[in-house]
C-alpha cells in the first residue's frame, strides 16, 4: 500500500500542474491563431494584426477615399467615365471571411498563421452595365469583370475595356480620301497608328488632341495639320457635327481650300465633331506608298451626302519693292513669287438639305522684288544736236537760232536730269510713280498687280 501511494502522489502532482498549464496554453495558443497574418491584405490594404471593427474602420475609411475618383475605362477608342459612388461594398461579409481564413484552432497550434489576400467584396451594378452596353464595340459582360475587379482592390487606375473584333461593324464605307504627303512632315506614321481603327460611337465626341495624348509630341506641325485635314474631310463626308476646327489661312499642297484644319496643342486649337449616325463609325489610316489613305466605315450607310467648296472671290497679290546696295547697277532680283488669296465657302449636302459648314480666307502671297538703288545714268542729246523733222538729210532751217544751235522743236528741252539715286543704305530714292504704287513706312515700294 506504501509503495501505491507513493506512486500516486507524483501522478496527482502532474494532473494538478497540467490542469493549470494547459487552459493557459490553450488561451495563449487561441490568441495567437487569432492574430493576422504578417503581410495579409485585403482589397490591397495591408491588414497589420487589426481585427474585428478595427479592420472594418480601416476598409471603410479607404472605400470612402476611392469615392472620391471616378474610374474611366478606355478601349477601341472610346473612353467613358463611370462614377465611382455607384458600387456598394459588403465590408461585413469581407471581414468575416477574411477571420475565417486566418484563424487557426488551439490544437494546431504547431502550423503557422496563413497569408491571405482577399478583394473587396462588391455588390453588383447595374448602372455601370447600362453605361458601358452603349459602346457597341466593347464586350459588356468581359469589360465589366474588368470594372468589378478594378473595384474590388480599389484601383484608380483606367479600366481596359474589352474590345470585339470590330471588322463586324466594317459592312459600308461612306468616306475616303487619298492624299500625298507633304514636304518636311514628320511623325505622321505616329500619328496614323494612334489614330488607326478608332471607333467613334453614335452621339459621342472625338476629340484629336485627347486621342492622340502625348503621340503629338512625336510630330511636328506640317504632319499633324495634314492628318487633322485629312480626319476633319472625312469628318465633313460623314455628316458628322463640327463642334471645333480651326483653318491654317494657307493653301495647302493637299485637298481643297477649306478643307483643311489645324490643331495646336500649345494654343488650345483643337479639331473636335460628333457622330450624328445612329450606328457607331471606324475611322481608319494607313499610309501607302507616301499617301495617306484615311476611310470610315459603319455597319449601314444611312444618307448620301455631299461637299462641295465654293471660290467666292480672288484676291490679287500686291508687289512689294525693296533695295539692297549689294546688288549691281540696275540689276532686279525677285525674292518671293506673289500668289492670288482666295476667300472660299464649304457646304455640305445631306438628307436633301444643303447647310453651309464655313467661311475660309486664305490671304494673298505678296511679291517681292529687290532693285539695286543705283539706276544707269540716262544720256541726253548734247545742246549742238541738229533736228531734221522732215527727213531730208538736212537740218531743219527753223529749228537754229542765230548762233547756230538747236532749240527745241516743242515743249521744254529734256535737261537729262534724272531722279537722285539712293545711297548704298537704301534710302528712299525719287522716281515716278505707277498710278496706286506708294511707299509703306518700311520704305518699300508697294505697286499693285
Amino acid at each position: 500500500m506504501k509503495i501505491i501511494f507513493r506512486s500516486i502522489i507524483p501522478i496527482a502532482l502532474l494532473v494538478v500542474l497540467l490542469s493549470i498549464w494547459i487552459p493557459n496554453f490553450i488561451v495563449s495558443t487561441a490568441a495567437s491563431a487569432d492574430n493576422n497574418a504578417v503581410g495579409s491584405t485585403i482589397g490591397g490594404l495591408e491588414t497589420s494584426d487589426l481585427k474585428g471593427e478595427e479592420l472594418k474602420e480601416l476598409l471603410t475609411n479607404a472605400v470612402n477615399e476611392w469615392y472620391t475618383q471616378n474610374l474611366t475605362v478606355t478601349g477601341g477608342g472610346t473612353s467613358v467615365e463611370v462614377s465611382s459612388s455607384t458600387f456598394q461594398f459588403d465590408i461585413e461579409s469581407t471581414v468575416e471571411n477574411y477571420e475565417n481564413q486566418v484563424h487557426k484552432s488551439w490544437f494546431a497550434f504547431w502550423k503557422e498563421t496563413p497569408t491571405v489576400h482577399l478583394p473587396l467584396i462588391v455588390f453588383p451594378s447595374e448602372v455601370v452595365k447600362n453605361e458601358i452596353s452603349n459602346v457597341s464595340s466593347w464586350d459588356t459582360d468581359l469589360t465589366y469583370n474588368n470594372i468589378q475587379l478594378n473595384a474590388a482592390y480599389l484601383k484608380t487606375d483606367p479600366v481596359e475595356a474589352v474590345v470585339i473584333d470590330v471588322s463586324i461593324l466594317e459592312t459600308e464605307r461612306i468616306s475616303l480620301s487619298v492624299e500625298p504627303m507633304p514636304e518636311g512632315a514628320m511623325g505622321i506614321n505616329e500619328l496614323v497608328l494612334s489614330l488607326h481603327e478608332t471607333v467613334i460611337e453614335p452621339q459621342m465626341a472625338f476629340s484629336m488632341i485627347e486621342k492622340l495624348g502625348d503621340t503629338m509630341n512625336l510630330a511636328n506641325r506640317e504632319a499633324i495639320n495634314f492628318v487633322a485635314s485629312n480626319v476633319y474631310n472625312a469628318a465633313l463626308n460623314i455628316n458628322a457635327e463640327i463642334l471645333e476646327r480651326h483653318s491654317q489661312n494657307e493653301i495647302p499642297s493637299y485637298l481643297k481650300a477649306g478643307l483643311e484644319a489645324k490643331v495646336d496643342l500649345l494654343a488650345s486649337e483643337d479639331l473636335k465633331f460628333a457622330n450624328t449616325l445612329s450606328n457607331p463609325v471606324v475611322l481608319k489610316l494607313i499610309m501607302e506608298e507616301g499617301n495617306l489613305k484615311t476611310e470610315v466605315y459603319t455597319s449601314a450607310k444611312e444618307t448620301e451626302v455631299d461637299v462641295t467648296v465654293s471660290k467666292d472671290e480672288e484676291i490679287q497679290p500686291r508687289t512689294i519693292t525693296r533695295y539692297s546696295s549689294h546688288l549691281a547697277i540696275g540689276q532686279t532680283e525677285q525674292v518671293q513669287e506673289g500668289a492670288k488669296g482666295l476667300r472660299v465657302s464649304v457646304y455640305r449636302t445631306a438628307f436633301d438639305e444643303q447647310k453651309l459648314v464655313s467661311h475660309d480666307y486664305y490671304p494673298p502671297v505678296d511679291r517681292i522684288i529687290m532693285k539695286s538703288p543705283k539706276q544707269p545714268e540716262v544720256k541726253t542729246p548734247s545742246e549742238n544736236y541738229q533736228v531734221d523733222l522732215d527727213g531730208d538729210g538736212f537740218p531743219d532751217a527753223d529749228t537754229t537760232n542765230g548762233n547756230g544751235l538747236t532749240t527745241p522743236v516743242s515743249g521744254s528741252q529734256n535737261n537729262g536730269s534724272n531722279a537722285s539715286n539712293n545711297s548704298a543704305n537704301g534710302d528712299d530714292q525719287e522716281e515716278n510713280l505707277s498710278p496706286g504704287s506708294y511707299y509703306d513706312k518700311g520704305g518699300n515700294l508697294i505697286t499693285p498687280k
